[in-house]
């Protein structure tokens, strides 16, 4: 449903070495999302890459969908109500990877529209309402963003605009599609890059707009949580030694 205005603010950036892959997750809707890209294509005259699963593989398998689509050395998982501020928001990532190569992993600073943070780095906090179990959390949500174009190194990234080496992707395996609903995977990845000895890493001068789980439905529902407990689960047994590390 985003992907005419994510093209048109795409459409003013620099963007002429990048490509375009959108990966449909509902197959019910395909003939509209072929339609609208044609649509978007003629607009904006943008080149893209369709991909179309013949099942919703979920957030995970998705995104790993888009990355075997990929041809480019770098790979940019960025969801859909991901919209960009800085107009070489790319480019920016991208250089702050090549200048430092302890970096596996590179995200900017997400705003919401009020230009509060939603992330700027993300980091692990006990919750002992579910057996004291580690869960990620954005410190400094809500506040003002950082004011600088420091390259910051933070102990993890949110799934939502995560920008890595191509090949250090597959070679980590992508997103675990053991997780479902899009909880974990991020914080997963995290820490296979980081078990490759590399480290994450905000850009603090690339600022884009996330409109915060609007890609997704019914998050209230008791089976969500469920779900997320079971998530919660999977990352602290697989992790518990490097979580406490961190």
């Amino acid at each position: 449903d985003f992907m005419m205005f994510q093209m048109a603010l795409f459409s003013e950036c620099d963007n002429a070495d990048d490509e375009f892959i959108y990966v449909l997750d509902e197959p019910t809707r395909r003939q509209e999302f072929l339609n609208l890209a044609r649509s978007v294509h003629r607009r904006f005259g943008v080149p893209m890459k369709l991909v179309l699963p013949p099942a919703n593989l979920g957030f995970a398998g998705a995104s790993n969908a888009g990355l075997h689509a990929a041809s480019g050395d770098y790979i940019c998982f960025l969801n859909s109500d991901v919209m960009p501020s800085t107009p070489d928001w790319m480019g920016q990532l991208i250089g702050a990877m090549d200048r430092d190569p302890g970096i596996g992993m590179v995200g900017a600073q997400l705003l919401f529209e009020d230009m509060t943070v939603q992330h700027a780095g993300m980091d692990l906090e006990r919750n002992d309402m579910f057996g004291g179990m580690m869960f990620p959390y954005h410190p400094g949500k809500g506040r003002l963003p950082h004011d600088s174009d420091a390259i910051r190194k933070v102990p993890l990234l949110t799934g939502a605009l995560m920008t890595m080496r191509r090949s250090l992707a597959l070679s980590c395996g992508g997103f675990d599609t053991d997780y479902v609903i899009g909880d974990f995977e991020d914080a997963d990845l995290c820490m296979k890059v980081r078990a490759h000895d590399l480290e994450c890493a905000v850009h603090d001068g690339v600022r884009l707009y996330h409109l915060e789980r609007q890609s997704q439905q019914g998050a209230s529902n008791n089976w969500r949580l469920n779900l997320t407990l079971v998530n919660a689960w999977t990352f602290n047994s697989r992790w518990e030694t490097q979580i406490a590390a961190l």
